[in-house]
């Protein structure tokens, strides 16, 4: 029984004129069965990212990169090669703090290892080839794990820095896994002058995929209901053409 909800039009998969695209489970895989409940769990012990002035820990993460190697002129499975380098540093070509470099734990093995996470890569390489103007032929892939907490005094800020970009060609800004007893966490993507174009609070197996070079992006902060902690569980993917 496979551990994803497959997507059978994904080479059909292009930016209209607004350069994004809200992913679902249509066009992108999704976990199912024992697999989506061992992901959902894997976010439980995530090392800690961020704390507020108070100490508590409001984001936690993982890592993982990849370098993407494609072979074939015409694109399908076998010409793309995807290949784990264990690299945990992480750096963004920004002008703020986040160029300095960072370091982060991998995504554990077992993940990494999964059908859907295989797919959720493979999908990521196909939309950046379907949406560039010309085929590349190698990619980095920089995937993270990412869990924001936030408490009944606390909120969760995942873009602590603002409307932005990453310093990436494309990126899937988030594809939520999970969100428990929250509010907020509102995705929001921008035009070179910084305009709003889209809004949206994305729920379990959603995400958007974008351009980087020519959009912004920002996602409202996230709070807890009814006094109890809420979190806000995500991959997500800042992808660079390397030639």
């Amino acid at each position: 029984m496979r551990s994803f909800v497959p997507s059978n039009i994904i080479n059909n998969i292009k930016f209209k004129n607004d350069k994004y695209l809200h992913l679902n489970s249509r066009i992108f895989p999704s976990p199912v069965g024992i697999d989506k409940y061992k992901l959902m769990n894997s976010f439980n012990d995530l090392p800690i990212d961020l704390k507020d002035d108070m100490g508590f820990p409001t984001r936690c993460r993982r890592y993982a990169n990849y370098d993407v190697k494609i072979c074939k002129k015409y694109i399908d499975r076998a010409s793309i090669n995807i290949i784990y380098t264990g690299k945990q540093i992480f750096s963004q070509n920004v002008e703020d703090d986040r160029k300095n470099p960072r370091k982060f734990e991998c995504i554990d093995k077992n993940i990494r290892n999964m059908e859907f996470f295989k797919e959720f890569l493979k999908h990521s390489v196909y939309l950046t080839i379907n949406n560039s103007d010309i085929i590349p032929k190698n990619l980095e892939l920089s995937v993270h794990q990412i869990r924001q907490i936030c408490y009944p005094f606390i909120d969760s800020h995942n873009s602590p820095e603002g409307i932005h970009k990453d310093g990436s060609d494309f990126l899937i800004t988030a594809y939520v896994i999970n969100r428990s007893n929250i509010v907020g966490g509102e995705s929001m993507i921008y035009d070179e002058d910084k305009k709003l174009m889209y809004k949206n609070i994305l729920h379990s197996d959603n995400g958007i995929f974008q351009d980087d070079k020519n959009l912004y992006h920002y996602v409202t902060p996230i709070q807890s209901i009814d006094g109890y902690i809420g979190f806000r569980d995500i991959l997500g993917v800042d992808i660079k053409i390397i030639s």
